[in-house]
């Protein structure tokens, strides 16, 4: 990882913590919010380019109740060009740590 240490940025996404990436010089932002008690929400969207369709603004969506199978979700999800996180994690630049 670019500016920063993979196992930290995982750990970041397990606190729902906002944080701002760049994957291909696309810019990105991971965010997560607990609803109510018995949920979470997390999301990975696109902030450069602004993209003119809200259909291509989200890059991954995971609702659920449980933090760790969210953060286990992301880490699957091959959202980076058809790749997982731990695929490309070293192409990733971490810009807000």
């Amino acid at each position: 990882m670019i500016n920063g240490n993979a196992s930290e940025f995982i750990d970041r996404i397990y606190t729902c913590q906002d944080t701002v990436f760049i994957f291909h010089g696309v810019k990105y932002w991971f965010q997560g919010y607990m609803p109510d008690e018995n949920s979470v929400h997390m999301e990975v969207f696109q902030v450069e380019p602004a993209v003119e369709d809200d259909d291509d603004y989200y890059v991954w969506e995971y609702n659920g109740n449980s933090i760790s199978k969210g953060q286990e979700a992301f880490q699957k999800a091959p959202i980076f060009g058809g790749k997982t996180f731990w695929e490309v994690e070293k192409d990733i630049e971490w810009v807000d740590c």
